[in-house]
């Protein structure tokens, strides 16, 4: 039988898609979908109760993968048919849009409190869990919500001083997680289960060494005077040429925030240079539905890939083309803390022109 995504809004389960969107991705909080469907069931005069606003799930068969809310309901129809567009996010949606002010209008401060327990506080405030899958690190002197600063705005701020990334669980609740998950399958081989790639190899966002530099205890502003402040350094010596870049932590830290923070920000911007975007047929592997967070084998000598690839994002598709699966996928070190790999074992001469971006 084939797979199929259901919308369950106030305890009835609504299918019959003409399109379908889901999108879960480790670069984004608040996971999304976007369906579309005739506008009444099939024999029945009355319209589907669907509301902008409602507490919803999204689920593959009758599994959940989003619990969140409905943010647009966008119905239409002309002289021969009705329907209507669905768009919605996981919970998470709510930080990503809203703020908050103390008492008089004034922001929020923490001190010494960790990662989880200040996420536990602002995410607790809209009906969200937290967990965390890895070590937050320490406590922080003093952190301070702003009036007009978003939630999330603040709690990606905090995440990338510790290094961790925050997502949201099939629940809608969030998770702290360090990346890199279980390996799954099928691998995706040229030929054989890739249905459609693309590649991407590039050198413009990429430095030979990034310094980081961290404010003052006690200060709003960083006074300039390196030497007198915490830093930390990385270098890729893969970037050939002399390529230097420098930036502020986010906040207050101390010198082995500042490292993390500059060997994160190496590995990404290697990760990054090296993506490539894989579509496969269906919305399902052999441990379940596709997800962000699982290592798959590549093997595709066109773009020179022989090596596992960690999943970064996962959209669903449904349409007149049938149900597929889009993966973007990049070098786990893009996600984690570990030095680079000195070379790429396993992976052809071919990948190793392809990621040094020559014209050769």
């Amino acid at each position: 039988m084939p797979d199929e995504i259901r919308l369950q809004v106030d305890g009835r389960r609504y299918g019959g898609w003409k399109t379908v969107t889901v999108t879960r991705s480790l670069e984004s909080v608040a996971h999304t979908f976007e369906v579309s469907l005739t506008e009444k069931w099939p024999g029945s005069e009355t319209r589907r109760p669907i509301r902008a606003g409602a507490p919803c799930r999204v689920l593959l068969n009758d599994r959940a993968i989003i619990t969140g809310y409905i943010d647009d309901v966008e119905p239409s129809y002309d002289g021969s048919s009705h329907g209507v567009t669905i768009s919605g996010r996981s919970k998470a949606g709510d930080l990503v849009d809203c703020s908050l002010a103390g008492v008089g209008g004034k922001g929020l401060e923490w001190s010494g409190q960790t990662l989880f327990q200040i996420a536990r506080d602002l995410a607790g405030r809209f009906g969200i869990e937290v967990t965390a899958a890895t070590d937050v690190g320490g406590t922080f002197r003093k952190e301070r919500l702003e009036p007009e600063q978003t939630i999330w705005e603040f709690l990606e701020r905090l995440a990338r001083i510790r290094a961790v990334r925050f997502v949201s669980d099939a629940d809608g609740n969030l998770v702290i997680i360090r990346a890199g998950g279980a390996r799954v399958g099928p691998a995706l081989i040229l030929g054989e289960t890739i249905r459609e790639a693309a590649g991407k190899a590039s050198m413009r966002d990429r430095f030979s060494r990034y310094t980081v530099l961290a404010q003052g205890n006690g200060s709003d502003t960083f006074s300039g005077d390196a030497a007198a402040h915490a830093r930390g350094e990385a270098t890729d010596d893969r970037v050939a040429r002399f390529r230097p870049t420098s930036m502020i932590a986010d906040g207050p830290a101390d010198t082995a925030d500042c490292q993390r923070r500059a060997q994160w920000q190496r590995n990404v911007a290697w990760g990054r240079s090296q993506q490539a975007t894989y579509t496969v047929t269906g919305w399902q592997n052999d441990s379940g539905p596709w997800s962000p967070n699982a290592l798959v084998p590549v093997r595709d000598e066109w773009l020179g890939i022989n090596a596992d690839r960690l999943i970064s994002s996962v959209t669903f598709k449904q349409d007149e083309q049938g149900q597929r699966s889009k993966l973007a996928v990049m070098p786990a070190e893009a996600f984690d803390l570990v030095p680079l790999p000195e070379d790429d074992e396993g992976e052809s001469e071919d990948t190793m022109i392809w990621t040094q971006g020559s014209d050769s």
